[in-house]
């Protein structure tokens, strides 16, 4: 049975899936090397060329042509009688992918996660298009992809101040991260631009100013103190105190809204958040309460 691999097949796979390509020719080390290359073109461009997507789809295309090539002179000239190794033969291969896409689906869906925030909602503590990376194990909302494992109860610590990203209430194909603020059984009241909890006073001090590197409109910057965390804010004086139509949410009778701002009782199962940036984001003020089995996980890492 002819052993050669076929140059068709070669530069399909060099296109489409550079490593399998070097394995298929039997080129393991160059395998690696396309590896390495495919993945730090995907991180260089995910995480800190996210304005230059035209120089990272054109790096890509170059690899691809690149190891297209290659791997079709490697196959043209594959001595005709020499055995190929069990790890290009087609059933490897498949294992190969098959184990890596296993391993990559595992770890987002059960440790860790990275995801993108688009919005200004959490400034200055998170710019926007930052990356966050996620701690997933013991929140008990399972998947990755748009696609849900398993859920169990939250078996890891969540503290006021974390950030946490969950499922937005109105809509769970939405994600959201927002300062924890309000515990299951906590009373959460925001008056006059001020923050308690259980009624004593987050612990607040002014902190210079934020200046927007875009458009260079300042914003009063303070530091709360949460739990032994501290965390800027920003704070518009001028903008109004009080929550504009807040949406109907269930457990809205657990919230009573002044002129000057709100007081929740946060119930059993539910938690309240809030955005850094109090005057410009769309938080539990807003739409209520984060049910436990929303929370997708706590943000570990900040990747600005």
């Amino acid at each position: 049975m002819p052993n050669k691999p076929k140059k068709w097949i070669a530069a399909l796979l060099g296109f489409v899936a550079q490593p399998i390509a070097m394995m298929y020719v039997a080129r393991i080390t160059w395998a690696g090397v396309y590896f390495f290359a495919s993945v730090a073109i995907a991180v260089i461009g995910d995480f800190y060329l996210h304005d230059m997507e035209l120089a990272v789809l054109a790096s890509q295309i170059a690899l691809a042509l690149t190891c297209a090539t290659h791997a079709y002179r490697v196959a043209a000239k594959y001595p005709d009688e020499q055995l190929r190794p069990s790890y290009s033969r087609w059933y490897s291969l498949l294992g190969t992918v098959a184990a890596f896409v296993s391993i990559v689906f595992g770890v987002r869906a059960f440790l860790v996660e990275p995801f993108r925030f688009p919005s200004g909602s959490m400034l200055p503590t998170i710019p926007v298009g930052s990356h966050l990376i996620i701690q997933k194990w013991g929140y008990g909302n399972y998947g990755s992809y748009g696609l849900n494992l398993t859920h169990a109860s939250i078996s890891a610590p969540l503290n006021r101040g974390d950030i946490v990203v969950f499922e937005f209430p109105q809509d769970r194909s939405k994600t959201y991260a927002k300062r924890l603020v309000g515990l299951p059984g906590d009373k959460i009241v925001y008056r006059e631009k001020k923050l308690f909890i259980n009624g004593s006073a987050v612990s607040t001090h002014v902190a210079g100013k934020h200046v927007d590197p875009k458009s260079q409109v300042s914003t009063p910057r303070f530091i709360e103190s949460m739990m032994g965390t501290d965390y800027s804010v920003l704070i518009e004086r001028e903008a109004p105190a009080y929550v504009a139509t807040p949406l109907a949410f269930p457990f809205r009778e657990k919230c009573t809204y002044f002129a000057d701002g709100l007081s929740c009782d946060v119930p059993a199962g539910q938690y309240f958040t809030m955005g850094d940036n109090r005057d410009n984001s769309f938080d539990s003020r807003m739409w209520g309460f984060v049910p436990a089995d929303h929370i997708v996980g706590k943000v570990l890492y900040i990747l600005r």
